[in-house]
C-alpha cells in the first residue's frame, strides 16, 4: 500500500531538477570531448552520479524530517570531523586540499557540510524560539556556521565557505532577533573584512577578488578564463553552436568548463535561449523551495526550506555571475550542473529533505489528508 504522503510530494520540483541534471549531463559530456556513451566517460559518469543521487532524495524524503532535527548535532559534528579529516588525509588537486579519494570517486566533504550546517542551524534557531532574541544565542547561531566556514576556508576554499554565511543570513530572514544585534553585526563586518583582506586572504584570492572588475588587466593570467567566458556567452547568438560547443570550448582556449565555467560552455552550446531555459529553470525551483517555507507549519521545516534555498540561490547567482565577468571567480559550482558527484549529491539531498516537509505538512496541521 503506497503512504498517502507521498500524494504531497512535489512533481514540479522533481521534474526541474531533473531538466537541470539533463542540462548538465549533456554539457559535461560536451565539455569533457564528447566520445563513446562507455562507464569511463564522464558525462556518462554524471549521469549515474545523478542517478545514485535521486535514489538518496527519495529516500530521504521517505524520513520524517523531524527525526534528522533530533540527530541534528550528530549530523553537525559529523560533518566537522570530515572536514578536519580532509585536511590531514585528503587529496591535494590544484593545490588545494578539498577531497577524499575512494577509489572510483573523489569525494568533497564541504559540500554535505552545507547541509548539515542546514539541519544543525535549523535545529537550533527553532529549538530557541523567542529565546533568538537574547544575544548569546544570536552569537551561537552564528558560531554554527562560522566553524564549518573557517575549516573550509583553510583547504582553501573561500568560494564554499561563503556559503555557510549566506545560510546563516537567509535563516535569519524567519528568525525572532532582534534589528540591534544584525546592525552590530553590520557595523563590525567593514573592520573584519578589512583585517581579513590584509591578514587572511590568500594572495591569490585577492588576485582574483579584483581581477573580475578589470579582467583585460591580466589578459594571459588570472583574467584569462574571464575573457574567454564573456567569449564564449557572446558568441553563442539566438541558438548556439549545437553540442559541440563554441569555438573557445573546441579550441580548449575555455578551462574548467565542466564545473566552475561550464554556464558559459552551455552558452555556447546553446545559445541565449539555452541561457534563458537555465534562468527558467533556476527561477521555478527557487519558487518551489521557498512554497515549502511557506507551507511548514513549524519553524524547524520553515528555516529549513529558507536556509536550502538560500544556498540554492546563491550558487546559482555567483557562479553565473561570474560567468558573465559580474562577480568575482570563486570556484562555486553551478548546482545540478557542473561535473561532480559531491555537489549533486548534496543539492538532491537537501532537495529530499524539502519533499519530507512537503509530505508531512497536512498532518502538522491536523488536517485530514
Amino acid at each position: 500500500m503506497v503512504d498517502y504522503r507521498w500524494r504531497y510530494f512535489d512533481p514540479l520540483m522533481m521534474i526541474v531538477t531533473l531538466v537541470l541534471m539533463g542540462f548538465g549531463v549533456v554539457s559535461v559530456w560536451s565539455a569533457m570531448g564528447g566520445g563513446s556513451l562507455t562507464p569511463s566517460n564522464n558525462g556518462v559518469q554524471q549521469a549515474i552520479f545523478g542517478l545514485a543521487g535521486v535514489l538518496m532524495l527519495f529516500f530521504i524524503a521517505n524520513i520524517d524530517y523531524r527525526f534528522l532535527g533530533s540527530l541534528a548535532w550528530f549530523i553537525y559534528i559529523g560533518s566537522l570531523v570530515m572536514l578536519v579529516a580532509v585536511l590531514v588525509i585528503g587529496i591535494d588537486i590544484w593545490g588545494a586540499r578539498r577531497w577524499f579519494d575512494l577509489g572510483v570517486i573523489t569525494v568533497q566533504p564541504s559540500e554535505f557540510g552545507k547541509v548539515a550546517t542546514v539541519v544543525a542551524l535549523a535545529w537550533f534557531i527553532s529549538s530557541r524560539g523567542e529565546a533568538m532574541r537574547q544575544f548569546g544565542n544570536f552569537t551561537v547561531s552564528l558560531m554554527i556556521v562560522a566553524v564549518p566556514a573557517a575549516l573550509v576556508f583553510r583547504q582553501p576554499d573561500l568560494g564554499s565557505a561563503s556559503v555557510y554565511f549566506i545560510i546563516w543570513a537567509s535563516m535569519m530572514l524567519v528568525t525572532r532577533v532582534r534589528p540591534l544585534h544584525i546592525i552590530g553585526l553590520l557595523l563590525a563586518a567593514g573592520p573584519a573584512l578589512y583585517g581579513a583582506w590584509h591578514f587572511v586572504f590568500h594572495d591569490y584570492q585577492k588576485r582574483r577578488l579584483l581581477i573580475a572588475f578589470n579582467p583585460e588587466s591580466d589578459p594571459q593570467g588570472e583574467g584569462y578564463n574571464i575573457i574567454q567566458a564573456k567569449i564564449s556567452i557572446g558568441s553563442g547568438g539566438l541558438f548556439g553552436f549545437g553540442l559541440q560547443g563554441g569555438t573557445q570550448s573546441r579550441l580548449d582556449l575555455l578551462k574548467v568548463r565542466e564545473s566552475d565555467f561550464i554556464f558559459a560552455h552551455v552558452s555556447g552550446m546553446f545559445g541565449y535561449v539555452g541561457m534563458f531555459a537555465l534562468f527558467t529553470c533556476y527561477m521555478i525551483l527557487l519558487w518551489r523551495c521557498l512554497r515549502v517555507a511557506e507551507i511548514a507549519k513549524d519553524s524547524f521545516g520553515q528555516c529549513l526550506a529558507i536556509g536550502i534555498s538560500g544556498m540554492l540561490f546563491y550558487q546559482a547567482f555567483v557562479n553565473i555571475g561570474m560567468n558573465m565577468a559580474i562577480l568575482p571567480v570563486t570556484g562555486i559550482t553551478l548546482p545540478f550542473v557542473s561535473q561532480g558527484a559531491s555537489s549533486v549529491w548534496a543539492f538532491l539531498m537537501a532537495q529530499g529533505i524539502l519533499q519530507s516537509i512537503l509530505m508531512r505538512h497536512r498532518k502538522l496541521g491536523f488536517q485530514s489528508g
